[in-house]
């Protein structure tokens, strides 16, 4: 730490690499997946992300009313996906470390990360990250590291930085408060008022996707225990990471890091006792599931709408490809009225935009890009609408926001009105976590029957508000809740509930 710390402004480097890896997914995350969502170097990082509710827009935020000197050097976060290349995990990283080296000496340093990217060659991303990180700014710099509660944390994390801490929310809504958060206790890190001293425990335990919504089992009861043990003066923060059961890591799975100023064994004792609440909520998690077409059927006989469907086998936001059609083909069979359901196809986009507005077409849709979402439908339908597909979210502390700022671009979009049917395509697949991703476009989302959304958690921030009522599907897609559909290589066993 620079010795004219505490009698002029502190310097604080700022950055992160943000990714969800889907290592079963066939697809690999390139460069220009981030830059697609949000990819910033050096200045731009401030200029773009502040004001933004994002984790790192609530660091620099915080930072600026500090009146330290920010450094920035890279921010990027894409959507998840498949195995980030080797060439795409190296530049970034050069970006980053290069950057990092021109501002070396610090006073500290500010990350955002994930915690479940996976790279060709690298199962542990974050770690490897933090370590070319320190070892530019040294063993006395400290390092805070905000994280995505799914993220898969190894014990060599916990050893590199001084202080881990996490997003308490699924649906994310607290990422700018935590950004705050992260800042806050740099802060306290240099003026030496605090000498952090983190824990980690690690239940047997795997969390599928649709498990992790932090107001239900089986995390609600361990964040209520967490806020109770956090407002003792001795904690300084607890991390309550529910993992990431798609990415194949020996580290993979849930995880407690409870961090203490100066007290280990008590740190130790907390991490284990959340540990253990953890695995004994365990079962009875998931909720009951009906097959599309039973889905379909019960949300018809429903007096309002709109039903919400959720297809969490075709989480966009772990990671698939979002072009799943077996919710779409129910609704189709059964003659729904004013049903809308999202689909990421860029080559109905193209055909649809030759066609221009107005136009009747001929064409097949979704389950293009692989065989785990189903097959492709071929429909006949009236293109309704064209969009550049860029919306500002209207829902404060948006989920988008926490990672790519607060306004989506997903690319280019076509309303095509299919019988009774509201099908949006989309060029780039995007969660639905915002209402204005239809009403961009014209869909009014309150006055539909039904509404497919691509999500397991994250939806409900949005969604429920104008829910009638909530029907679980079990479709196909790279995000099911059979978690023994997967083949493990490197997951460490035995595990609940695969053993």
């Amino acid at each position: 730490m620079s010795s004219e710390t505490t009698s002029s402004r502190a310097c604080v480097a700022i950055g992160g690499i943000l990714h969800e890896t889907h290592t079963f997914m066939e697809q690999r995350t390139v460069l220009a997946d981030f830059a697609a969502q949000s990819l910033h170097f050096g200045a731009d990082i401030l200029s773009s992300m502040h004001g933004s509710r994002s984790g790192i827009g609530g660091m620099i935020d915080r930072a600026t009313e500090y009146n330290w000197q920010l450094l920035p050097t890279l921010y990027a976060a894409a959507m998840p996906a498949g195995l980030v290349t080797e060439a795409a995990y190296r530049e970034l990283l050069r970006e980053l470390t290069d950057r990092l080296a021109q501002c070396v000496p610090v006073d500290g340093v500010l990350l955002a990360l994930h915690g479940a990217m996976v790279a060709e060659g690298e199962l542990d991303a974050e770690a490897d990250i933090v370590v070319r990180v320190r070892a530019f700014v040294g063993d006395a710099v400290p390092i805070v590291v905000l994280l995505d509660m799914h993220g898969n944390i190894s014990p060599r994390l916990v050893e590199l930085a001084d202080v881990l801490l996490a997003y308490d929310t699924n649906p994310h809504i607290d990422a700018y408060a935590r950004g705050l958060e992260a800042a806050e206790i740099m802060a306290r890190l240099l003026r030496r008022e605090i000498r952090p001293t983190p824990a980690y425990a690690r239940p047997a335990l795997l969390l599928p996707a649709q498990s992790t919504g932090t107001e239900a089992a089986p995390l609600k009861l361990v964040h209520e225990c967490a806020a109770e043990i956090e407002s003792e003066n001795e904690v300084i923060c607890i991390a309550v990471m529910a993992g990431f059961a798609y990415a194949d890591t020996p580290f993979t799975g849930p995880c407690i890091i409870v961090t203490t100023d100066g007290r280990p064994e008590l740190a130790a004792a907390y991490a284990d006792e959340l540990s253990a609440i953890l695995f004994e909520q365990r079962t009875g998690a998931l909720p009951r599931f009906l097959s599309p077409a039973e889905a379909v059927a019960l949300a018809k006989n429903q007096e309002q709408g709109p039903v919400i469907l959720v297809d969490s086998a075709d989480n966009i936001g772990g990671g698939t490809t979002g072009d799943g059609t077996d919710s779409l083909g129910a609704m189709l069979a059964q003659d729904v009225r004013e049903g809308t359901i999202v689909l990421a196809d860029p080559e109905a986009v193209a055909l649809c935009w030759d066609a221009e507005k107005g136009a009747e077409v001929t064409l097949a849709v979704g389950g293009k890009a692989d065989d785990w979402h189903g097959q492709p439908v071929r429909v006949t339908g009236t293109v309704r609408a064209l969009s550049d597909g860029v919306f500002k979210c209207e829902l404060p502390d948006n989920h988008f926001a926490s990672f790519y700022g607060d306004t989506v671009n997903m690319g280019r979009c076509v309303w095509l009105r299919v019988a009774g049917i509201n099908i949006l395509l989309t060029e780039r697949k995007t969660p639905p976590l915002d209402l204005a991703q239809l009403r961009h476009i014209g869909i009014i989302p309150e006055t539909q029957s039904m509404i497919v959304v691509k999500s397991a958690v994250a939806y409900r921030a949005a969604y429920m508000p104008i829910a009638s009522a909530v029907i679980e599907m079990d479709t196909a897609g790279l995000c099911s809740a059979n978690l023994s559909r997967f083949p493990y290589r490197h997951l460490k066993r035995p595990v609940y509930p695969l053993d």
